[in-house]
């Protein structure tokens, strides 16, 4: 079931990780150190691991509080030096979503599109493949959204990818197109969801119609 869209996933993240991020990469740092000694520490791997999870509570830090230069600085040292890691990824969605905002798709697009999705698992690789066909839509290049959801499973968002390849099928006119994907959508979402009455409306839109609600 879909309970939350992927805003609202990438927005949990970022508040869990604002709250217990110190704590976490100093636990890390602690805990490896105490179970293998000053050499294991020293690892390459792990020492990039802490380096990029503290450049990513740096960057919410500086997002959260407008210093939108310490921000960039920070996004920017991510994509360099740790650009296979999840937390590029989610500074990559934090970034669309503000381009997106000012009016800057072709940017955002062009953020997500520059992350490298080899490692990542598969929830994250779907949820950057949803912001790009969202980011898509919206500039009306709706056949290349559809095409960004062709031959994907879309496991954890079910819904959400639903209600793209919906929202892409009734803008090219494609409405008994539309009218099957928003019904997806619908089966997919809970039916306490937030999002479910625009689905809904939408599914109208598209020619569907809604089961009577039996009276009291």
């Amino acid at each position: 079931m879909d309970h939350i869209d992927e805003h609202e996933q990438g927005e949990r993240v970022r508040a869990w990780l604002k709250k217990n991020g110190s704590s976490l990469i100093t636990g890390v740092a602690l805990g490896l150190a105490a179970l293998s000694g000053w050499n294991w520490w020293q690892a390459q791997g792990e020492v990039r691991k802490v380096e990029a999870a503290a450049e990513f509570l740096a960057f919410t830090r500086a997002s959260e509080a407008g210093e939108t230069a310490k921000a960039a600085a920070h996004a920017q040292a991510l994509r360099q030096n740790h650009g296979e890691t999840v937390y590029n990824a989610l500074v990559a969605l934090v970034d669309s979503r503000r381009l997106l905002d000012e009016g800057k798709g072709e940017e955002s697009l062009a953020v997500l599109d520059g992350v490298a999705v080899e490692g990542l698992d598969a929830s994250m690789a779907e949820l950057l493949s949803l912001r790009a066909a969202r980011v898509l839509v919206t500039l009306g290049r709706h056949e290349d959204a559809l095409k960004r959801l062709e031959g994907r499973d879309f496991a954890a968002y079910a819904g959400v990818a639903a209600e793209l390849r919906g929202d892409a099928s009734l803008a090219l006119g494609r409405r008994e197109e539309a009218r099957e994907a928003y019904e997806a959508a619908l089966a997919a979402l809970d039916l306490a969801a937030a999002t479910r009455g625009m689905v809904e409306l939408k599914f109208t839109e598209a020619g569907g119609r809604l089961p009577e609600t039996p009276e009291a």
